[in-house]
C-alpha cells in the first residue's frame, strides 16, 4: 500500500509542477484551469527530465526521494501564483447550459472513467510482451534505472542487454533521444523496482492530460460546454488511441500530444496576443524534438497557421504552391510523380483502384470503413462544406483552428502518399502512428465551425 501510494504521489508531483509553471502565463478565461493542468503534464515531465539530466551532469546517482523533494519545493514556490486577471469584456459569456447538456457531459465523463479504469487494470495486471516500442525506449530506461545514471549508449549489431560498464551497448533505438526512456526510468524509481507494466503508467496520465487540453483549450477560445466535451470524447475514443495507451512504450502519443498543445498555444498567441505564451510554445516544440528528432517536420502545419494569420489565405496558398514546385524541382529524384501514379491507378479500372496501392487500401479502411474513424472524417469534412457556404468575418481564433486542422490533414495526406512503396504489413502500423500525430488537431474543426456559425444573441463574443 505504501509503495503504491508513493508511486502515485511521485507521478502526480511532475504534473503539479508543470501546472504551477504554466498557470501564471495564462489569463483567467473560461477553461484556463483544465488547460493549465493538461499542458502542465507535458511541461512537468520536461522539467523532471531536466532534473535527471542535472543529476547526470554533476555525476550524482539518481535518488528518487531527493528528486521528489526538489519537485515539491519548486511546486510549492510557484503553485500559489495566480493567472493573469481577465476583464469581463475579454471573455465569452454564455447562458447556463441546459439540463440535457449536463446529462450528456456526465454520461461522457463516466464513459471516459470507464475506459481509463480498464486501461489501468491492463497496465497493472497484464504483462507487456517485448516489442519494438519496448526495445527502442524501455530497454534504455531499464539500463538507466539499474545504473542510476545515463551511461553512453553504443550502436551496433549486438543485443541491447549486452553491457560492459561504463559503456552500455544497445542496438535497438540507441540513436533515439532519451525523453521517453527517462520518463520510464523515473516511473521505475518511483515504484521501487523495474516493472514493465508500472513504467508505462505515464501513458495513462497523458490520455487524461489530452482530455484536459482539448476541453480547456476550446473553452479558453470560447467554445461552449457541450461542443467542447463532444470533441474531447471524439479524440480519446479513437481505437488507435486506446491501443497506444494500453501497449505504451511508444513515443507517438507524446508527439501527437505535444503537437496538439503547440497548436492551441499558437492560436491563443495569434488570437489574443498573449505573447508570453511564446516561451511555453517554444518549450513544447523542444519537447517534440527531444521525443523524436524527425517529429519537427510534423510542425509544418503550425507554420501554415502563422502564414495565414499574417499574409492571408490567398498569399499563403500561393507561397505553399511555389514552395512545393520548388522542392519538386530541386529534389525531383526524391519525390513521387503523383500524376504518373494516379494515371496508373485510374488506368487499372475501378476494381483495381484500391488493390493497386496498399496506401490507398489502408486509408480507405481506416477512414471510411473501420469503426469510429469515419464518423470523425465525415463530420469534419462535412462541417467544412457547411462553412464554405457561409460568409464569416469574425472570431479569428476559430478560423485559425480550422486552418490548423486542414493543414494537419494535408500533412497527413502528404506523408501517407509519399509512402506508397511501403509494404502493406509495415504501412498499417506506420499509418496509425501518422494518424495519431494529426487527427487530434483535425478533430477540432467541427467545434470551431459550430462556434463560428453560432448566432446565440445571449453570448458575448471575445474581443
Amino acid at each position: 500500500m505504501i509503495q503504491t501510494a508513493f508511486f502515485l504521489f511521485a507521478l502526480l508531483i511532475p504534473w503539479l509542477l508543470g501546472f504551477a509553471v504554466i498557470k501564471p502565463f495564462l489569463r483567467q478565461r473560461q477553461g484556463y484551469l483544465p488547460f493549465a493542468l493538461g499542458v502542465g503534464y507535458l511541461l512537468g515531465w520536461f522539467l523532471t527530465i531536466l532534473i535527471l539530466r542535472a543529476y547526470d551532469y554533476f555525476q550524482r546517482p539518481f535518488d528518487i526521494i531527493e528528486i521528489v523533494i526538489i519537485e515539491c519545493i519548486i511546486t510549492l514556490s510557484l503553485l500559489f501564483i495566480k493567472a493573469k486577471y481577465c476583464i469581463i469584456e475579454e471573455q465569452r459569456l454564455e447562458k447556463a447550459p441546459s439540463n440535457f447538456t449536463y446529462f450528456l457531459v456526465i454520461f461522457l465523463t463516466l464513459l471516459l472513467l470507464y475506459r481509463w479504469g480498464l486501461t489501468a487494470v491492463d497496465l497493472f495486471s497484464k504483462p507487456v510482451s517485448p516489442w519494438d516500442g519496448w526495445a527502442s525506449w524501455s530497454a534504455k530506461a531499464k539500463i538507466f534505472y539499474y545504473f542510476k545514471e545515463i551511461p553512453e549508449l553504443s550502436r551496433g549489431d549486438i543485443p541491447f542487454w549486452y553491457s560492459s560498464h561504463p559503456e552500455i551497448k544497445a542496438a535497438a533505438g540507441a540513436s533515439h533521444p532519451y525523453f521517453i526512456s527517462l520518463v520510464q526510468t523515473y516511473s521505475a524509481m518511483a515504484w521501487g523496482d523495474w516493472d514493465d507494466n508500472m513504467v508505462n503508467w505515464p501513458w495513462l496520465g497523458a490520455s487524461v492530460a489530452v482530455v484536459l487540453v482539448v476541453f480547456g483549450g476550446l473553452r479558453y477560445l470560447g467554445v461552449k460546454l457541450l461542443p467542447s466535451f463532444l470533441t474531447v470524447y471524439a479524440v480519446v475514443s479513437l481505437p488507435v488511441w486506446d491501443t497506444h495507451i494500453s501497449l505504451s512504450s511508444y513515443a507517438d502519443i507524446w508527439v501527437g500530444f505535444a503537437l496538439l498543445v503547440a497548436s492551441f498555444l499558437l492560436v491563443i498567441v495569434l488570437s489574443y496576443r498573449e505573447w508570453r505564451l511564446l516561451a511555453c510554445l517554444f518549450t513544447i516544440l523542444l519537447i517534440v524534438y527531444l521525443t523524436k528528432h524527425t517529429a519537427l517536420v510534423f510542425t509544418l502545419p503550425l507554420g501554415i497557421v502563422v502564414l495565414w494569420r499574417f499574409l492571408g489565405g490567398f498569399t499563403t496558398i500561393t507561397v505553399l504552391v511555389f514552395l512545393a514546385l520548388g522542392i519538386y524541382w530541386l529534389y525531383g529524384n526524391l519525390t513521387i510523380d503523383i500524376a504518373t501514379e494516379m494515371t496508373k491507378i485510374l488506368g487499372s479500372g475501378t476494381g483495381a483502384l484500391f488493390s493497386y496501392n496498399p496506401v490507398l487500401t489502408e486509408v480507405w479502411r481506416e477512414w471510411m470503413i473501420a469503426d469510429n474513424w469515419h464518423y470523425i472524417f465525415i463530420a469534419s469534412t462535412g462541417c467544412l462544406v457547411l462553412l464554405a457556404s457561409k460568409a464569416i468575418n469574425r472570431q479569428r481564433q476559430f478560423k485559425l483552428l480550422i486552418v490548423a486542422g486542414i493543414a494537419a490533414f494535408l500533412m497527413m495526406l502528404v506523408i501517407t502518399f509519399l509512402t506508397t512503396k511501403i509494404s502493406a504489413e509495415l504501412f498499417i502500423g506506420y499509418f496509425n502512428r501518422v494518424t495519431l500525430y494529426f487527427i487530434p488537431i483535425f478533430v477540432l474543426i467541427p467545434a470551431s465551425v459550430y462556434s463560428l456559425l453560432d448566432k446565440d444573441e445571449n453570448t458575448i463574443p471575445p474581443v
